[in-house]
């Protein structure tokens, strides 16, 4: 899609989610089912046009492999889910807000961690510390979730702190790129539509998966983990297919990681600053996560064969197994 194609259709898209969620705040049904699939097309193209735009940035400043991946692109994967999340604890729709979080983090990390073992033999010792901070913020979660159903307001700091020591610690651990490589375009001007866009479909999402939810009586933790929680992983999956492409692995673990802990840490972090997480909704999840966080932490301590990619799926299915018998 052309620049001025991208600036069409979001000023199109944007009318829309202006009149029908902001403007009129209650719709029918069929609106709301149209209005959420504009949203995650908004929300697909505008993390796409970011995801291109920080990528080309870091590359003319000749940023590491893993560094870009880690930091940049993993940014751009996630500044959707950043947008849903944020405007729905905003709204103090807490259960939504955290299942979406915890929806796309556990369906990339189970996708991720299937398939990094058929195309990535080797080892991953580099990204060990990625694994500690992540399994730190889940066991955290869980502690939490213990005293609070609300998660006060200064909790978000301590989250944002951990994003904060994993960029400190990973400081000048991969060389620059050294490769020569073809500029692409990039432009501001797109980046900052592609956030207007993004804030515009997270704000109607937010309303028509609620929305959806009282009229079909979901559970919102369940509407925000299957519609916005899957819809949201759709960008971390793009580019982890593009690292795969490119056989560049430090790329693809740093999209792998670095997405997962900017939602797990700094994402959650801002939003429980500014609204409402509601972790009893979803405990069950990050039970799960903790899980497959010590799956991500035994891939980096052993050589990886291709028979490893069973294991986080024969561990999905043992827990949910136990969680059902339980």
């Amino acid at each position: 899609m052309s620049r001025n194609q991208f600036f069409l259709v979001s000023l199109l898209f944007s009318i829309y989610f202006v009149v029908f969620s902001i403007v009129v705040k209650y719709v029918p049904v069929t609106l709301e089912v149209i209005g959420i699939v504009l949203a995650l097309v908004s929300l697909y193209l505008g993390g796409d046009s970011f995801l291109d735009n920080a990528r080309e940035f870091g590359n003319r400043r000749h940023v590491s492999s893993k560094s870009i991946g880690a930091y940049l692109l993993s940014l751009g994967a996630v500044i959707d889910e950043f947008s849903v999340i944020f405007v729905a604890s905003f709204h103090k729709y807490g259960e939504i807000s955290f299942g979406t979080l915890q929806g796309s983090n556990i369906i990339t990390m189970v996708v991720f961690l299937a398939i990094l073992p058929m195309v990535f033999a080797g080892s991953y010792r580099k990204f060990f510390r990625d694994g500690i901070i992540l399994l730190a913020a889940s066991v955290l979660l869980e502690a939490l979730s213990f005293f609070y159903s609300v998660i006060p307001w200064y909790i978000g700091i301590v989250m944002a702190l951990l994003f904060l020591l994993y960029v400190y610690t990973g400081r000048g651990e991969a060389p620059p790129i050294e490769e020569e490589y073809v500029h692409m375009e990039y432009s501001p001007a797109s980046m900052l539509v592609a956030l207007v866009l993004l804030g515009l479909a997270s704000e109607a999402i937010v309303n028509y998966t609620n929305g959806i939810s009282l009229d079909f009586h979901i559970p919102p933790f369940i509407s925000g983990f299957i519609v916005t929680g899957v819809a949201g992983s759709l960008p971390e999956i793009i580019m982890f297919y593009l690292g795969i492409k490119k056989q560049d692995q430090d790329i693809t673990l740093g999209i792998v990681t670095g997405s997962t802990l900017y939602k797990a840490t700094l994402i959650m972090g801002i939003t429980m600053l500014f609204g409402i997480v509601d972790l009893r909704s979803g405990e069950w999840s990050i039970y799960l996560m903790i899980l497959l966080s010590l799956v991500f932490l035994v891939f980096t301590v052993i050589k990886m064969r291709k028979i490893m990619a069973l294991i986080p799926v024969v561990a999905v299915m043992a827990f949910i197994a136990v969680y059902l018998i339980v």
